[in-house]
């Protein structure tokens, strides 16, 4: 999970990314990741939602 995390610093918005224009999620694996989009940085939140079957 660290390693997609940390690619977002190169890619903000990758493919499977949904959400608006500057708050967005990607999952992985049974997380869901949960990012904003600012002018000189990008937040990042991860959330654990529980076991994804």
């Amino acid at each position: 999970m660290a390693a997609a995390v940390d690619h977002l610093a190169v890619d903000p918005r990758p493919e499977g990314a949904f959400g608006s224009a500057d708050v967005l999620r990607i999952h992985i694996g049974a997380y869901r990741v949960m990012y904003e989009i600012g002018e000189q940085q990008i937040r990042v939140a991860a959330i654990r939602l529980g076991p994804v079957p």
